[in-house]
C-alpha cells in the first residue's frame, strides 16, 4: 500500500513538472511573440483548455491522495494504540499467570510437607484413596526415607504400582 502511494506521488510530481515545463515554454514563446522580431503562431485555445482540465484533475487527485494519507495516518495511530494496549494486556496476563503458578507451587509444596509430617500409616491411607497420578506427584516431591516409610505402610498391591511409577519406568494401568 505504501509503495502504491509513493508511485502515485511520483506520477503526480512528474505530471506537475511536465506541466510547469510546458507552461514555461509557452510563457517564453509568448514573450518572443510579443517582441517585434518574433514570427511564431500563438498557442491554440484547445491546448490551454486541455492544460486547464489536466491541472484541475491533478489538483483533485492531489487532494484525494492527501485525504487518503490522513486516513492512513489515523488508522496507523489506532493500530499502534491497540497494539500497545494488547501488549500491556499480555504483560498483565503473564504476571497473573506467573503469580498463579507461584501460588500453585507453594500450595503443592505445603501439601507435600503436610504428607511428610503425617504418620506414615495415615499418609498411606490418604495416598491410596486419591488419584494415582497425584499420589505419584506428591511422593516424587518427598524425601526418599519418607517415601519408603509411606510405601511400607501401604498394602503391597497399592504400593507396587506407585513404586513402579516413581521409578520412571513405563507406567502400568492403575
Amino acid at each position: 500500500m505504501r509503495g502504491r502511494k509513493i508511485l502515485l506521488i511520483l506520477a503526480l510530481l512528474v505530471a506537475i513538472k511536465t506541466l510547469l515545463g510546458l507552461l514555461f515554454f509557452l510563457g517564453a514563446q509568448a514573450r518572443e511573440s510579443s517582441s517585434p522580431q518574433a514570427t511564431s503562431t500563438p498557442c491554440p485555445p484547445e491546448l490551454f483548455e486541455a492544460l486547464r482540465i489536466e491541472r484541475i484533475q491533478l489538483e483533485t487527485r492531489r487532494k484525494e491522495i492527501l485525504l487518503r494519507e490522513k486516513r492512513l495516518k489515523l488508522l496507523e495511530t489506532q493500530v499502534e494504540r491497540r497494539l500497545a494496549a494488547l501488549l500491556e494486556l499480555e504483560d498483565s496476563l503473564q504476571k497473573k499467570l506467573d503469580r498463579l503458578e507461584t501460588i500453585e507451587n507453594e500450595r503443592f509444596r505445603l501439601l507435600v510437607k503436610a504428607y511428610g509430617e503425617m504418620r506414615p500409616s495415615k499418609a498411606a491411607r490418604l495416598l491410596v484413596s486419591m488419584e494415582p497420578e497425584m499420589a505419584v506427584k506428591i511422593l516424587s516431591a518427598m524425601k526418599s526415607d519418607q517415601v519408603a516409610r509411606i510405601l511400607a505402610a501401604m498394602p503391597p498391591d497399592k504400593a507396587a504400582p506407585l513404586a513402579e511409577a516413581l521409578s520412571g519406568l513405563p507406567p502400568k494401568k492403575f
